[in-house]
């Protein structure tokens, strides 16, 4: 059986959020260039290091890294994790399906 992509991963946790209506989204970043007029111009969109989904439950807000197998976050993904958690949320990065099905159950499937 081939590994599961880590848009594969992104798209099962959105679906769990989504089967238990629970907000939550996907949370895209990154940069482009491209010219305007005859001007190069660069465009950044996001928070550099900002999570991949961002869920909202009960005034609680949640900031996920999702990871391929054995990838761990960059520099900057680990600052907003801190930064997120430092001020009341709940943030964390994951590589594995089984430890998320773990984690949701014992925060959601009790409601």
């Amino acid at each position: 059986m081939k590994p599961m992509t880590e848009n594969d991963f992104k798209k099962y946790i959105l679906d769990c959020f989504s089967v238990n209506k629970i907000l939550a989204w996907r949370n895209n970043t990154g940069a482009f260039a491209g010219s305007y007029k005859g001007k190069q111009r660069f465009f950044r969109y996001g928070v550099k290091g900002s999570g991949d989904i961002f869920a909202l439950h009960k005034g609680q807000f949640y900031s996920i890294e999702v990871k391929r197998k054995g990838n761990k976050p960059s520099h900057d993904q680990y600052e907003w994790l801190g930064k997120i958690n430092e001020n009341g949320g709940y943030a964390f990065w994951i590589d594995d399906i089984g430890d998320f099905n773990e984690w949701f159950d014992m925060n959601f499937k009790s409601e």
